[in-house]
């Protein structure tokens, strides 16, 4: 990524709303040379018109699309061209991007892609139509925010699915499984299959930053896993233009730098988070410090 595209995202996580398709194709733009997010997020707006298209179609034969029926909340015509389709009831709405993205655009999951860098690129996911459970949320939320609808992802723990419609009137769908629709009940369940406590504030929307932090933390695990030094350092760098980010990040860069040969950039973070945490955390400040010492040492 070059330094003009490192301020692209750097502006555009901190602009409001956040474009979180631009985002995560500036995230793929790391691992991708040449990409052009410009291009890539034109595939976004042509699943956006192929969904909108369909919806007109049902509107006109509620049998086209599989049974979505009744698409258009307005008008007995449907959706015109270039029209939202803001008015849609919340199940019509979540049945229609089913058969769009789902059934006829083949996005969906595979467990065995959850061990593949490219399943946390958005321009791979696009090229593929696989993805782990986060980036096909991005996919529905953007093609669904491209259309007046209404949507916003959830962030289960281990798992993102996507609420169509308002945290207070919706239904729940998860991309993984091609936009099925899930119940309260099995959004519970897999809360409680990971040890923790079901509660309703685990429905609530996830925040762009939040989701952000998430796909590059994926990536970090990812390139931690696979010793990808390189990768894992760019998605901390990244992690660092957030607006809000953990202190740990800091000298996770300045660890990572050291082990490239940045002696002193790498110090530098270490002395920087060993400040940082010095009050709370002694401990971990003075390994810091002893860290920062012996990188500086390897200067001479």
């Amino acid at each position: 990524m070059t330094v003009r595209t490192r301020r692209q995202f750097a502006e555009t996580v901190r602009q409001e709303p956040v474009d979180l398709g631009l985002a995560c194709l500036l995230i793929a733009a790391e691992a991708e040379a040449g990409l052009d997010p410009a291009r890539e997020l034109a595939q976004l707006d042509a699943l956006a018109a192929q969904t909108g298209r369909l919806a007109d179609a049902t509107a006109r034969d509620p049998d086209s699309a599989g049974g979505a029926g009744g698409a258009a909340a307005g008008t007995a015509e449907g959706p015109a061209a270039g029209q939202t389709l803001a008015g849609l009831d919340v199940r019509t709405a979540a049945e229609i991007l089913r058969q769009s993205l789902g059934v006829r655009g083949g996005f969906h999951g595979d467990p065995a892609d959850y061990d593949s860098l490219s399943s946390s690129l958005l321009s791979s996911v696009l090229r593929r139509r696989r993805g782990l459970p986060i980036m096909l949320s991005v996919v529905w939320v953007e093609v669904a925010r491209r259309l007046g609808i209404p949507a916003y992802p959830v962030g289960l723990p281990g798992h993102v699915i996507v609420g169509i419609g308002s945290p207070g009137r919706n239904v729940l769908v998860d991309p993984f499984c091609g936009g099925r629709l899930i119940t309260v009940h099995e959004a519970a369940e897999r809360v409680r299959s990971t040890g923790a406590p079901f509660t309703r504030a685990y429905l609530a929307p996830m925040g762009p930053v939040d989701l952000l932090m998430r796909v590059l933390g994926n990536i970090r695990v990812w390139a931690a896993r696979t010793e990808a030094t390189t990768t894992r350092l760019w998605a901390v760098e990244l992690s660092l233009l957030l607006p809000h980010h953990p202190v740990h990040l800091r000298r996770e860069r300045g660890e990572l730098r050291v082990r490239l040969g940045d002696f002193l950039g790498g110090a530098e973070d270490l002395t920087a988070f060993a400040d940082a945490v010095g009050p709370l955390e002694p401990a971990a400040a003075a390994a810091a410090r002893e860290a920062a010492h012996a990188a500086r040492a390897r200067l001479n």
